[in-house]
């Protein structure tokens, strides 16, 4: 069962998502306004071309004819809004992949299509109609209007284009921006620039449209001829015919225009409105008074709602870096009665426990992750020494023999004995020597098989897990962390003037410690080669914020320090950071 917190950081999200679909419907008109006027367009008679224009647009006629198409895009963005709500998931192979969101990129590829093809039939009905028709009068008695299939076609094609780019392959992530603005300034200044880059986007497409649409235009037209017991329409026989009906064009790249313009305005609207800030509450009232909201520390725990843990932490970070400290002394508060800090321990702790789980989920997944080369490079006879260390051995040889001094070292020990050695050991049993047998025999069966399957062409492709690859699905989500411990950096900086009752110095050590070990796992990982590539941005822009926060510390705190640690190897490695050593 949710908690009330859940419930009402779920509304939060459903609020904004809400608004991020009323949003699109509103852009539906705005591109249907701007098509009428386009196609529509009088030098001649522009006052009765607007008016005209305009009173079409607000008519009951486009009211009823739009409602299909509002229709589909309420349920595109209810499924686009729980596609920015649900909780990431990882899969360690591609195969794992097509199981666990096949059905997902299923639903998307038929909402997508759906939308191009209500999207064409919507505007091609304010066409004349030699475009809005799908059957027309002939000698014959019907024939198929080839003009119409054309540009439903091509609605539904612009439509799978947009999937294919921006949705097969990846997922919609929230990117919250560097400097926060209104949202109606940032949703304002987006609609230019999509507009202009939905021209430029849609034209290439269009082409390759046109080609597939010549080499599959009779299929297509015999067959729909056949449903619907009419004759087949051939004035697009040939490629040249098609390039020659230069309106058919126009309008087929106006409308992939319009429909690459409103799926990329209603993904933009969407991050807009869900990362726009949010003022979580420091505490509540007593029972008789408490107040309606979420706290910071309930927001942070919402591992299932994880736009309510981003929004927690965005909140935490501008409260520790704003010049008001107001919010910052109910962090320092002593509880009444009892005179407790509850709040910053309730607020350490839990900002502690996500960081203290992070860095172990980065230490499982670099100890864990798979090797490729095992299955595909030869054995060598032993693990090679690292350049320095053989650098190193070559200067002590060098130097023992410039001096005459002798190797008073032997070969290293063999860890176990030789089988000619007579040492005695333990009698087994006659159970655990089969257990044993059995156990190397079953060993040895599975690295043959795995070995063999993997150097089948494209199996290691399909259900091999590449190295580092759970390691960088960690990293990629660190946006957190990177607030989260500049934000208690801040409150820790901020505490040698603000709190009176000093809540916080008993906790500096555990801080210290934390933050200590995170940047020494971020070390390792940034150092390492995975996969033939170091790791991307992510590690090195959350070792930096790391090592900003430990620089924080350390300034404001650096006389003290001596008095704050006790352990000599973290006192060795924070004085680096006193001192400005630590690069």
């Amino acid at each position: 069962m949710s908690s009330p917190a859940e419930l009402e950081c779920k509304k939060l999200c459903v609020r904004r998502c809400l608004f991020a679909v009323t949003f699109g419907i509103a852009i539906q008109y705005l591109l249907l306004s701007i098509f009428l006027l386009l196609v529509n367009f009088s030098l001649l008679h522009p006052i009765q071309w607007v008016t005209e224009t305009f009173s079409l647009v607000f008519s009951v006629y486009t009211w009823l004819k739009i409602t299909p198409l509002i229709s589909a895009l309420v349920l595109y963005g209810i499924f686009l809004g729980n596609s920015f709500l649900a909780v990431p998931k990882y899969y360690p192979s591609r195969f794992a992949w097509l199981c666990g969101t096949f059905l997902k990129k299923w639903v998307s590829f038929v909402l997508h299509a759906l939308l191009g093809f209500l999207t064409a039939w919507l505007y091609a009905g304010f066409l004349s109609e030699e475009y809005n028709v799908l059957l027309r009068e002939c000698y014959e008695g019907y024939c198929l209007n080839e003009r119409y299939i054309f540009l439903a076609l091509g609605g539904v094609y612009a439509g799978l284009y947009y999937f294919s780019k921006e949705r097969f392959t990846g997922e919609p992530e929230i990117v919250f921006p560097v400097i926060q603005e209104c949202k109606y300034v940032k949703i304002r200044s987006q609609i230019y620039s999509v507009i202009y880059m939905s021209l430029m986007k849609s034209f290439v497409p269009v082409m390759c449209f046109v080609l597939v649409y010549w080499v599959a235009s009779w299929t297509v037209t015999s067959r729909v001829a056949a449903v619907f017991d009419a004759e087949p329409d051939e004035s697009f026989s040939s490629l040249t015919s098609i390039m020659l009906s230069f309106r058919l064009l126009l309008y087929t790249w106006i409308l992939a225009s319009q429909i690459l313009c409103n799926m990329y305005l209603l993904y933009i609207c969407f991050i807009i409105v869900l990362t726009t800030e949010e003022h979580f509450l420091i505490e509540k009232g007593p029972a008789l008074n408490r107040q309606e909201g979420v706290t910071i520390v309930e927001a942070l725990s919402l591992s299932k709602v994880p736009i309510a843990q981003h929004l927690a932490s965005l909140d935490l970070f501008n409260l520790a870096t704003s010049k008001s400290s107001e919010r910052r002394q109910q962090i320092f508060s002593l509880s009444v009665p009892g005179g407790h800090p509850y709040n910053w321990n309730q607020l350490s702790g839990q900002v502690l426990s996500m960081i203290d789980a992070f860095t172990d989920e980065l230490t499982q997944s670099r100890k864990t992750a798979p090797i490729q080369s095992a299955y595909f490079q030869k054995k060598l006879p032993g693990p090679m020494p690292p350049a320095t260390l053989e650098a190193e051995r070559i200067l002590i040889r060098q130097y023992n023999e410039s001096f005459g001094i002798r190797n008073m070292m032997g070969s290293p020990p063999c860890r176990s004995p030789p089988p000619s050695c007579n040492m005695t050991s333990p009698a087994m049993n006659p159970c655990d020597r089969v257990n044993d047998t059995v156990e190397h025999i079953g060993q040895v069966i599975n690295d043959a098989c795995r070995s063999a399957f993997y150097n089948i062409p494209g199996f290691y492709y399909l259900f091999g897990e590449q190295e580092g690859a759970k390691t960088t699905f960690i990293l990629a989500r660190s946006q957190d962390i990177i607030w989260l411990t500049q934000a208690l950096a801040g409150l820790c900086a901020a505490s040698l003037t603000e709190d009176r009752f000093g809540v916080v110095q008993k906790e500096l050590p555990v801080i210290i410690k934390s933050f200590l070990r995170l940047k020494a796992e971020l070390d390792q990982i940034c150092n390492m080669n995975l996969n033939g590539k170091k790791l991307d941005r992510n590690c090195i822009a959350l070792r930096n914020a790391v090592k900003r926060s430990l620089y924080k510390i350390c300034t404001v705190f650096g006389d003290y320090i001596g008095d704050l640690i006790a352990d000599m190897d973290e006192l060795r490695r924070v004085q680096c950071y006193v001192k400005y050593l630590e690069t």
